[in-house]
């Protein structure tokens, strides 16, 4: 099968880079790492290989396990938690990110087993404080609700695909959808956007889970919110993106419902700039458990870590 040459990883150029594939030969920026005879990654940061040759006798940079406390935990809608979780001062600028997720596990288990990947809500910057949702599910989840400390593993940065959009896009129209739970990641989306000077809109699919703490968060930020669905009341999303001239749209939903907003959208103009959350199943976060990688274009991707393009994760996904 083939290996696509120019993946860029959400790790590549910081400070958990090189990362442990990098040393196995497994980079997935690097063609030379990976054994390549030529340079085919079209990477303009800090040379991966370059670093790797100087840094293999230094261990590889990890993130580590943190215990957290936790300030508050309060059931808001029935089984969904609101957490608030005191954090170390520098991981907050991390955490700001849009994309940005954690790991979460109950303090009393040392297995890296029960680690539960959680997309960042909020973070209170002035006071250090990281807001997550969780839904007790499994075993992983359900203990977290009810603990005092919590062992917190971050940052990670790959949970929206489409973060160049993101941060690229800058004073034009922008509007944001959200279905469902993963409305969560939203809040750094719209922050972000607005602090480009974008003009932000955001949909609600009323038919889907609503959260009014998300919602009153939005009204905050003083981003007009509208309600719509996909059976009779679309044409409200659709007139507004035909009608504003709307650069770049965030789908904030499962993976059916993001590919009926795509098809909307391209029936408009394909041009748009279009991201998704990354709504794939992850265990490790590094790219080492294989439990992330789908099948795209014929290649394997770490979804964990490869960031790529919405519009063409969702085309192409099998």
């Amino acid at each position: 099968m083939e290996r696509p040459n120019n993946q860029f990883c959400a790790d590549a150029g910081g400070k958990y880079c090189p990362c442990h594939l990098a040393y196995s030969g497994d980079c997935i920026k690097c063609s030379l790492i990976r054994g390549e005879k030529t340079c085919e990654c079209k990477w303009q940061g800090v040379c991966i290989y370059n670093e790797l040759q100087h840094n293999k006798i230094v261990p590889v940079e990890e993130r580590k396990e943190l215990l957290c406390k936790v300030v508050e935990s309060k059931e808001i809608e029935d089984k969904i938690y609101h957490l608030k979780i005191q954090i170390p001062n520098y991981l907050i600028k991390n955490l700001c990110e849009p994309g940005s997720y954690v790991f979460l596990k109950d303090k009393n288990r040392d297995s890296v087993y029960f680690n539960a990947p959680i997309s960042v809500m909020d973070v209170d910057e002035e006071n250090n404080i990281l807001e997550v949702v969780v839904v007790p599910r499994g075993i992983k989840t359900k203990p977290l609700v009810n603990c005092d400390y919590v062992t917190l593993k971050a940052p990670y940065f790959n949970g929206i695909f489409g973060l160049k959009e993101i941060k690229s896009n800058q004073n034009d129209r922008c509007v944001v959808i959200l279905d469902g739970l993963s409305q969560v990641n939203a809040i750094n989306v719209i922050r972000r956007l607005l602090r480009n000077n974008n003009q932000v809109e955001v949909f609600i699919n009323e038919e889907g889970k609503r959260l009014e703490m998300v919602e009153q968060k939005i009204k905050d930020m003083a981003v007009n919110i509208n309600l719509f669905n996909l059976n009779d009341k679309k044409e409200i999303l659709e007139n507004y993106i035909r009608n504003e001239k709307v650069s770049f749209v965030y789908s904030c939903g499962l993976i059916y419902f993001n590919k009926d907003i795509l098809k909307l959208v391209d029936s408009i103009d394909e041009n748009i700039k279009f991201a998704i959350p990354n709504n794939n199943l992850i265990c490790c976060g590094e790219g080492i458990c294989g439990a992330c990688t789908v099948r795209l274009n014929n290649c394997r991707i770490k979804t964990c870590k490869a960031q790529m393009n919405g519009r063409e994760f969702l085309s192409n996904l099998k």
